[in-house]
């Protein structure tokens, strides 16, 4: 296809014409470009590129009539002349797999990026009650911010290896404080969780301290929202799918969305086929 050749420059003035194909391709998909205000090229007149954002219809259906209320978020660099990242929403599918549900290449991580990203990814799944979502991240600059303004009502849980290495980067390192805050991130009631926290405690009164202003019910499954009855403790989903698109990150623009675009086909197709067969 003519559209996805060229420069990384020139796939840049394309876009357009790649989102018509893909709205025509597949009706009911939301393609959204926001470009940078008050910039205009000096040959096109066009405004200059910011942010790119894609859920295909076929997704939104699949998501919302398999898949829990469960919500991996991931940002993650890109790696052509341009820079910038990408934004992904990764779901949990009934078979405990992942299911890639919308994505966007942004000029950087920020509140405002995240603000733009969860208004439209919102809008597309339809949350009004949600209170019954959970959302799993990595605590990414400006992310949480960001959550808290468009899904004031969701349960936001954060990744315990990502906890882990922030409890380890500031000096509570070995094995028994490893074993132990898992020990506590696995508790299912709250009795179990206070019981394992004291033994924290007997281990460093420091290390246990630590956690103070870390609510238990973003990080232990204890306290988790039982709404999305999903036990993850720390985000896979996003960092499977960011393995999986590791060569497309690499590519000029069109190219890496025509590159994640056939890796969610051919795995729904995959899946398809499975179903099939049991």
């Amino acid at each position: 296809m003519k559209i996805v050749q060229g420069s990384e420059k020139d796939q840049y003035s394309k876009l357009g014409v790649y989102m018509h194909e893909i709205l025509r391709s597949n009706p009911g998909s939301t393609v959204i470009m926001k470009t940078v205000d008050g910039f205009k090229d000096s040959k096109t007149g066009k405004g200059r590129f910011e942010r790119l954002y894609i859920c295909f219809a076929g997704v939104k259906h699949g998501f919302l009539t398999g898949c829990r209320q469960f919500i991996g978020v991931d940002g993650t660099f890109l790696k052509g002349s341009v820079g910038g990242v990408l934004l992904a929403a990764v779901g949990v599918d009934a078979n405990n797999g992942i299911f890639s549900i919308a994505y966007a290449a942004a000029e950087g991580e920020s509140k405002d990026s995240w603000c733009w990203f969860f208004k439209l990814l919102k809008e597309d799944l339809k949350i009004e009650k949600d209170y019954e979502w959970t959302i799993m991240s990595d605590k990414q600059k400006g992310l949480i911010e960001a959550c808290d303004m468009i899904f004031p009502n969701a349960a936001h849980r954060f990744c315990v290896k990502h906890l882990h290495n922030n409890f380890s980067s500031v000096g509570f390192k070995g094995e028994g404080l490893r074993r132990a805050l898992w020990t506590v991130a696995k508790a299912t009631t709250p009795a179990q969780f206070i019981s394992r926290m004291e033994a924290m405690t007997e281990i460093d009164i420091e290390a246990a301290k630590w956690f103070d202003d870390k609510p238990p019910s973003q990080w232990s499954r204890a306290y988790f929202s039982t709404h999305p009855k999903c036990a993850m403790l720390f985000n896979n989903i996003c960092e499977c799918f960011n393995s999986k698109i590791l060569d497309a990150r690499e590519k000029p623009i069109i190219e890496m969305f025509e590159a994640i675009r056939l890796y969610m086909m051919q795995r729904m197709q995959k899946n398809r086929d499975l179903a099939k067969e049991k």
